[in-house]
């Protein structure tokens, strides 16, 4: 019998074949290197009106010029972005997941929730919520997004302006394993400065996971019997195969979080260079990875 996914029934997307799909793709980039030309005159006539002694005409000739094509990059990618994922989504989304929900008003998965570790940032938000059974076992998927904002005041017109800079974007998918651990355990990747100055961790005895991840948890020899060989292996091979660099965290309610600091969401078209095919590929590849990545911790696995 066919899944459901609801959300996709009412207004019904509109589903295209492959080669359907390609032409739209191919038209929104014509749409997208528009919008950038237009994004690019409008820098251009600002910078000028600032040579020209803070051209207050021109400022603002530039402003709405670059506003206008930031507005019609984005809508063309928007759209270009709903209709791939309403054409590959619910097909890749039925391989894996029953019970499929799109878009609930309520979320169960909030990154500051977590002791995943994070860049500083103002602001943290999620989108593309979408919920499902996974063996059993309540799961939900969104994007991640951090951004900083900054003000400051133009020289040439006294103005106070926010600039707002995106600093994460991640891919997070939270399955809830339905069973107690003795103790929580995070881990993330290593930089180069816990390597110059030996930052504290936990060692699993396994060189090539302590060399490339660190270990934190408030019993040892809890997280380690979690972490057991076995379960370092398969974190190492996934590791290989990983689209970004990646943190777990695992609570002792068996909440599993899994974060992966792609610069982009679920269903992305990215650079709008794929073709269908390889974007179901792409996406299907992704979704593997997380599910075999939750797979881990499932107690089965141990």
């Amino acid at each position: 019998m066919k899944k459901k996914i609801s959300g996709f029934d009412s207004p019904k997307p509109i589903k295209m074949t492959d080669e359907q799909l390609s032409q739209e793709l191919h038209k929104s980039k014509g749409g997208r290197a528009g919008g950038k030309l237009l994004s690019l005159l409008g820098g251009a006539v600002i910078v000028l009106g600032i040579i020209l002694g803070g051209n207050m005409v021109l400022i603002i000739a530039g402003a709405v010029l670059l506003g206008l094509g930031q507005m019609t990059h984005g809508r063309v990618r928007d759209k270009a972005s709903q209709q791939t994922f309403d054409t590959i989504a619910p097909d890749i989304l039925n391989t894996v997941f029953e019970h499929i929900e799109m878009n609930s008003t309520t979320h169960l998965l909030n990154a500051e929730d977590t002791n995943i570790p994070l860049p500083s940032h103002n602001y943290c938000s999620g989108s593309g919520y979408i919920r499902g059974t996974y063996h059993g076992m309540t799961a939900e998927l969104c994007t991640v997004k951090l951004t900083d904002v900054n003000e400051f005041q133009r020289e040439e017109t006294g103005l106070w302006e926010k600039n707002e800079r995106e600093i994460y974007t991640g891919q997070w998918m939270l399955c809830e394993l339905d069973q107690e651990f003795p103790t929580w355990l995070t881990i993330w990747p290593r930089d180069k400065m816990d390597k110059l100055f030996h930052a504290q961790t936990i060692r699993t005895g396994n060189a090539t996971f302590d060399k490339r991840f660190n270990l934190s948890s408030d019993n040892e020899q809890e997280a380690l019997r979690i972490l057991n060989s076995s379960r370092t292996e398969r974190i190492l091979n996934l590791t290989d195969r990983s689209f970004g660099k990646f943190s777990i965290n695992l609570n002792r309610d068996g909440k599993l979080y899994i974060a992966v600091h792609s610069g982009q969401a679920f269903f992305d078209i990215g650079k709008g260079t794929e073709n269908p095919g390889q974007l179901r590929q792409r996406y299907a590849r992704e979704m593997k990875w997380f599910t075999d990545m939750a797979d881990v911790f499932r107690i089965s696995s141990l």
